[in-house]
């Protein structure tokens, strides 16, 4: 008895074996978000946006120090060329051409006066009347004296200008940008006194990426416009191009404006429009940020740069695959791809972090609620 319930407990243990089910975790099929690929135009533009600045600017001041008389102009007068626009005090410059005159004369005088005795021991010495020694001395006087002449000369010229440089005129007719001195205060020669602007054209700088100054060229026709001025477009050409990176390494480039109206101003913002040509061969992709993975694949962080992994949906196998494509540049909002693609692939532009090699998934389709309805009539 003991051995038929014993048997009969093996038995009902080996059945219960072999009817246990297992019920693994189903995982559910992710849907992605998906945008088909298609080249991009062949014209490459830029638009890149600097300041308004003068062909023609500069920094105005005495050549001389001394205390300011007065101030003919003030900030945003149009001056022409030659105008006078201060004056300093003339007094101390006035004595010191005077001091200089009469050292002059009295040079001058003095040099007469050597110059004769010159002659003189030159007509005693042809009668033996006076020694060798009494010529070369007398020759040696006048060639000082002359030297005295000289000097007295320079002086007078300096002063004479020291009394011209008093008076501010402008070097070119323009735009007092800003003006630094007030009447009845001193001021340093050299010191700056009006910043003075041309009227004869305009220039606009930009910073150019260093991953398009390789296709800047001098002579370059853009296109220019601004944001503060409605229905204002200017051509303008490439005039000037930095040959060291500055901010961000990006390089100083100057864009000469075709013409210029009253309503241009310096310091103003301006929006340069560059055409870049492409080689036929090329072909451009763009994409946005947000298709990046920027997970870096283990072993490869030093071979990333220019280099990114994106998502492709495979219709065949429903999977996604991994692909590394070549970044160049950012256009607007969104990256050129250059290598990795190729136009109809279907790229994954969202929930990249959370997506991984071989996965599979299914294309995302946008569903629509039906809008409300209220009855107004109850």
């Amino acid at each position: 008895m003991k051995k038929l319930f014993i048997s009969m407990i093996s038995i009902l243990m080996l059945s219960a074996c072999n009817h246990v089910v297992e019920n693994p975790e189903v995982q559910p099929v992710r849907a992605v978000k998906t945008m088909v690929i298609s080249e991009a135009s062949k014209s490459n533009s830029r638009q890149i946006s600097g300041v308004v600045e003068t062909t023609d600017e500069s920094s105005l001041g005495f050549r001389v120090g001394g205390r300011i008389a007065s101030v003919k102009v003030k900030t945003g007068e149009t001056v022409k060329k030659g105008q006078v626009l201060a004056t300093l005090d003339q007094k101390t410059y006035k004595l010191s051409l005077e001091e200089t005159q009469a050292n002059l004369a009295g040079a001058r005088a003095d040099l007469a006066e050597k110059k004769d005795a010159l002659r003189r021991q030159k007509s005693l010495k042809k009668k033996d009347f006076v020694s060798q020694a009494a010529v070369d001395k007398a020759q040696t006087g006048f060639e000082s004296s002359k030297s005295s002449v000289s000097v007295a000369q320079t002086r007078l010229k300096t002063a004479q200008n020291d009394l011209e440089d008093t008076i501010l005129r402008a070097p070119f007719s323009g735009k007092i940008a800003k003006r630094m001195i007030d009447p009845f205060v001193d001021t340093l020669a050299g010191k700056v006194a009006f910043q003075l602007q041309s009227q004869g054209g305009h220039k606009v700088e930009v910073l150019m990426p260093e991953t398009l100054i390789r296709d800047t060229n001098y002579g370059d026709v853009v296109s220019v416009n601004f944001p503060t001025l409605k229905d204002i477009v200017i051509g303008g050409t490439i005039s000037e191009i930095g040959a060291r990176a500055e901010k961000g390494n990006a390089f100083s480039v100057k864009i000469l404006l075709s013409k210029t109206t009253s309503d241009i101003r310096a310091g103003m913002t301006a929006q340069v429009t560059f055409n870049f040509g492409e080689s036929k061969d090329t072909s451009v992709y763009l994409i946005p940020v947000s298709a990046l993975d920027l997970r870096i694949p283990e072993g490869k962080a030093d071979s990333t740069e220019g280099w990114a992994r994106v998502f492709v949906f495979n219709p065949e196998k429903r999977i996604i695959e991994a692909r590394q494509v070549s970044i160049r540049d950012l256009r607007g909002n969104k990256l050129e791809v250059v290598k990795g693609l190729k136009e109809g692939e279907n790229l994954v532009v969202a929930g990249v972090p959370f997506l991984r090699e071989g996965q599979k998934v299914k294309l995302w389709k946008p569903t629509y609620s039906i809008p409300a309805t209220i009855n107004l009539r109850k």
